[in-house]
């Protein structure tokens, strides 16, 4: 598919920034929405214990490079595509990437890999700051080649004048990562730069990130100095022993208004006058299949505009507690893709939101 058939419209008179978005929740205008097609298990690196749930590791292990299930991938891409025709629907650009054979081997002088993963998380690649597009160096071996499938998405913003940021292509070998499981310790070490873009969230000229089993020191410096002091980065704890992208340990939905897990969360003082509620507990079934994450996915939405908040159409108590908070809810199906690791925030890189910089956290010391 060609990149002209990606570009999406400007407006007439008027025309808009190729990208622009500086939070999460200021008025949505163009998205991108990732796909499962073609996604393989991942091939096994032992990084992956601490994060992955006990009863999807054996899978891992021997289906590494073998397709998802058919069935759960259908169910999964309808509601891809039925997300994709509500936000239409509410006047938003959607684009999608490129479809990829994600079961070919691949591998380096260092490693082999037995396939790729998928393009249905394009947060976990890429990150929007203000007309910058970020590349993430993610450590996930199968994930090396993730970026093809959002190339031809990328260049396309790039020509019409977005900033592209790739990280330093990391080369993911055994002294990246730790070997058994010291308690305390991360999966990842500091031997080079690797974070995933998920473990970072907006908040104007604030990037607040937590360190995790994919994200070390290393890699949130390197974007600190690359984005330069127009923006402070900062690192804020959590309680997760299995931590791995902060988005389903706190949402921030609006100015002054946090979504947290209630155990996760650690208060910090960037956040001192926000209204902080900590999320219901999620509604999924005990024996739903869950691959990558655990059930808190659930507090993993996607805000359209300061007031509006997509949310899974079956969790009722999270719906009920935004709705009273001020928020309109917009539900939508989405379980079978909760089974892929991930939700609306996790499926979407926001390109285009109205609003441009601010500050809406507390100073530091």
């Amino acid at each position: 598919m060609s990149d002209e058939v990606r570009r999406p419209e400007g407006r007439s008179g008027n025309t808009r920034p190729a990208v622009n978005s500086y939070t999460e929740w200021d008025p949505l205008r163009e998205v991108v929405v990732g796909s499962l097609q073609n996604g393989v298990f991942p091939g096994w690196q032992e990084s992956m214990s601490q994060v992955v749930p006990d009863s999807a590791q054996p899978l891992f292990r021997e289906l590494g490079g073998a397709p998802l299930p058919a069935d759960l991938v259908k169910a999964a891409e309808e509601e891809l595509e039925g997300f994709a025709e509500v936000l239409k629907g509410r006047g938003v650009t959607v684009v999608r990437p490129e479809p990829v054979q994600h079961r070919t081997p691949f591998a380096t002088p260092h490693w082999s890999s037995p396939g790729g993963l998928y393009a249905g998380m394009p947060r976990d690649l890429l990150m929007v700051v203000g007309d910058a597009i970020v590349e993430a160096p993610m450590s996930w071996r199968s994930r090396y080649y993730e970026g093809d499938a959002f190339r031809s998405l990328i260049k396309s913003y790039f020509r019409r004048g977005a900033r592209w940021l790739p990280a330093p292509r990391p080369q993911l070998t055994d002294e990246l990562f730790r070997t058994g499981e010291a308690a305390g310790e991360w999966a990842v070490t500091e031997f080079e730069p690797v974070f995933d873009a998920a473990d970072f969230l907006r908040f104007g000229r604030d990037l607040v990130v937590q360190r995790s089993h994919v994200t070390n020191a290393f890699g949130i410096d390197w974007l600190r100095r690359s984005l330069g002091p127009e923006f402070r980065v900062t690192v804020v704890d959590t309680d997760d022993p299995h931590a791995m992208h902060i988005d389903a340990t706190m949402a921030p939905l609006a100015p002054g208004k946090l979504l947290v897990h209630p155990e996760r969360y650690v208060p910090h003082p960037l956040f001192e006058g926000w209204e902080i509620l900590p999320a219901p507990a999620p509604t999924l079934p005990a024996d739903w299949p869950m691959y990558f994450c655990s059930p808190w996915v659930s507090m993993n939405v996607l805000s359209l505009d300061p007031e509006t908040v997509v949310v899974e159409r079956q969790e009722r108590p999270l719906i009920d507690a935004l709705t009273a908070w001020g928020f309109h809810c917009v539900p939508v199906d989405f379980r079978h893709v909760y089974t892929f690791g991930g939700s609306f925030h996790c499926v979407t890189l926001d390109t285009v939101r109205e609003g441009g910089t601010g500050r809406y956290l507390a100073p530091g010391e």
